[in-house]
């Protein structure tokens, strides 16, 4: 089962003219897995646990919405899931996702496919699971809201959980979407300087203040990503949205989903919810 829908955009969704985007999430997250250790997956490992309990994907039947690097279907195949289903619309992700099947074995129960989530036909085709999880992956198809509806649909109805991550809605998002449009514009060159220049301000500057090492930043964060290739995602995000707390909220419980777990952001960064479903 196999989408072969364009690895930059979803189908559907327009790009005016000036606004081309040049950034490829898969290019990144191939990038990533180029350095990845251990380590870092038994850090994604024990984020899922903190989120699902010790036992929460145990047995269970898990779809990755926008698997990117990979890392988190990993885990889940690792924390014992039944089946785990990982799909992504760029096929650079794809890839990364099946380097990463490959290292677990090639386990018959995880499936790597190429398509999108906006594909009613191709999510129709998916059926239901038992967690769906959309990790950072919704706010960049264009239509967040349809996506939403959309990976809402794969929820199992008897007890099913969503777990999502959205972009915090703020008073700068016309300037970091801007930002954004910039970098993927930019030559490589001037790609190489926006990430320097982000790297400074928002992460050198901050250490230095506190008094801590400038020179140690790219550590490996408790999700068992990197510090560096966060920043290049953020960067070249594009589509970009962005959504408040209260629209999420009432959009979920709108269509019978009840909050388990929530934590709240800054804008910049996103809100992660954990929702039932009855």
């Amino acid at each position: 089962m196999t989408s072969k829908k364009n690895s930059r955009t979803d189908p559907g969704i327009s790009t005016a003219p000036g606004d081309a985007i040049t950034f490829s999430f898969g290019q990144n997250w191939r990038e990533f897995l180029s350095s990845i250790t251990a380590e870092q997956i038994q850090s994604a490992a024990e984020d899922i646990q903190f989120w699902l309990g010790i036992d929460g994907v145990q047995g269970k039947s898990v779809v990755d919405i926008g698997s990117g690097s990979g890392i988190h279907s990993f885990a889940f195949c690792q924390l014992g899931a039944r089946q785990v289903v990982s799909f992504d619309l760029d096929l650079r992700s794809v890839e990364a996702t099946r380097i990463l099947w490959g290292k677990a074995g090639r386990p018959g129960h995880w499936s790597v496919l190429q398509g999108s989530v906006l594909d009613q036909a191709f999510v129709a085709d998916l059926g239901s699971f038992d967690l769906v999880y959309a990790w950072g992956s919704l706010h960049h198809t264009g239509a967040l809201w349809r996506a939403l509806e959309n990976a809402c649909s794969l929820v199992q109805r008897s007890g099913g959980i969503l777990w999502i991550s959205l972009y915090a809605q703020g008073s700068n998002y016309q300037k970091h979407l801007a930002l954004k449009k910039r970098y993927n514009a930019a030559t490589d060159l001037g790609k190489r300087l926006m990430i320097g220049a982000q790297i400074a301000r928002n992460i050198l500057f901050v250490r230095l203040r506190h008094l801590k090492n400038p020179f140690s930043w790219n550590t490996k964060k408790e999700r068992g990503m990197s510090e560096y290739h966060d920043i290049v995602d953020w960067l070249g995000g594009l589509p970009y949205d962005v959504a408040s707390e209260d629209e999420v909220l009432r959009f979920a419980r709108s269509r019978g989903f009840i909050l388990e777990r929530i934590k709240v952001s800054g804008e910049g960064a996103c809100n992660n919810y954990v929702f039932s479903a009855p």
